[in-house]
């Protein structure tokens, strides 16, 4: 009677430890944070169903910014006899170029077991992306007579916004249980509505300004470079 009751007692624990087991790996393969550092930066959450398939929330984020500004000079002379000259003119000149860019994508994830430390993993789903760009110029010409002073100033700023697909294919390279590295191609595929901003100013003599707007659609494809990245199982 004691034998079966010890017998009884060592499978309940024993049943309850693989379940307890069960339940920690079923949580360690439920969600993944990632985060993509090289070649673009991204935030995403995946949300596994199995360990094969899941669907994945992803930001996508982009900024480029630019400054300049030159200083040079110039000389020209002519030595005809009839009309000598002899002339030396400064130009300075400012140049700025700011560029931000985001996607907003859901992709479902298929997931493929190549190694016991290495996923492949294919996905698909929609995008959402905005594009912007302002770049201006602004130079100054400042010769020996004030007459022929020149100072000009224009900007240019595009905007888009689109809909449509994103395609990823990648792989996962397990570093511990919870630490993975990852390595992935983006194809976007996506139709945008476009717009445009010109604004130009000159001042001689006078003042003269003029600004022109346009819009526009376009469907637009990209491959990314590989992005890398790490992964946090939780």
């Amino acid at each position: 009677m004691k034998r079966s009751k010890l017998l009884l007692l060592s499978i309940a624990l024993l049943t309850t430890n693989i379940s307890l087991l069960a339940q920690n790996d079923s949580v360690s393969y439920k969600s993944q944070l990632q985060f993509n550092l090289i070649n673009g930066y991204s935030l995403s959450y995946l949300n596994l169903f199995c360990p094969s398939s899941g669907i994945r929330f992803k930001i996508d984020l982009g900024a480029h910014g630019s400054f300049q500004n030159l200083d040079r000079s110039q000389s020209s002379s002519d030595n005809s006899l009839n009309n000598p000259f002899n002339q030396q003119q400064k130009f300075n000149e400012e140049q700025e170029n700011v560029t931000q860019n985001f996607n907003i994508v859901v992709n479902y994830l298929w997931i493929s077991n190549i190694t016991k430390e290495v996923n492949l993993y294919l996905g698909i789903g929609p995008l959402i992306s905005y594009y912007r760009n302002h770049s201006e110029n602004n130079s100054k010409d400042v010769p020996t007579t004030q007459s022929d002073y020149n100072k000009s100033f224009y900007e240019i700023t595009s905007s888009s916004f689109g809909l449509g697909l994103q395609g990823v294919i990648g792989v996962e390279c397990n570093l511990t249980e919870k630490i993975s590295l990852l390595g992935e191609f983006n194809l976007n595929g996506s139709y945008s509505w476009d717009h445009w901003k010109f604004s130009d100013e000159n001042e001689t003599t006078s003042l003269s300004r003029a600004e022109n707007t346009e819009d526009g659609h376009s469907w637009n494809y990209e491959l990314n470079n590989i992005k890398i990245g790490i992964a946090y199982r939780f």
